[in-house]
C-alpha cells in the first residue's frame, strides 16, 4: 500500500516536471517573455528595497520631509502649541 502511494508520488512529481518542459517547447517566445517580465520585476523589487535603504542612510531630509517641516512652521505661526502638537502626534 504504501509502495503503491510512493510510486504514484513519483510519478506525479516526474510529470509535475515534464509538463512545464513541454509548454516552453511549444510556446518558446511567450515562455521567455514572461520569464524577462519576471526578471524585471525581480529587479524592479531589488532596486527599489535597495534605494528605501540607502535612502534612510542618507543625511539629507526627503521632498516630503522638507514640505512636512515648512507646513509645521507655517502652522506654529496660526495655531495654539497645544493644536500643533496634536497634528504633529499625528504625522510622527
Amino acid at each position: 500500500m504504501v509502495a503503491q502511494q510512493e510510486h504514484r508520488f513519483n510519478d506525479q512529481f516526474r510529470e509535475a516536471f515534464e509538463r512545464p518542459a513541454e509548454m516552453v517547447k511549444e510556446y518558446p517566445l511567450a515562455s521567455m517573455l514572461l520569464m524577462f517580465g519576471m526578471g524585471l520585476g525581480v529587479g524592479v523589487l531589488v532596486s527599489q528595497s535597495l534605494c528605501s535603504v540607502l535612502s534612510e542612510m542618507a543625511e539629507e531630509p526627503t521632498m516630503t520631509e522638507k514640505v512636512r517641516r515648512q507646513v509645521m512652521d507655517a502652522l506654529s505661526h496660526v495655531v495654539s502649541p497645544a493644536t500643533l502638537r496634536q497634528i504633529q502626534s499625528y504625522t510622527s
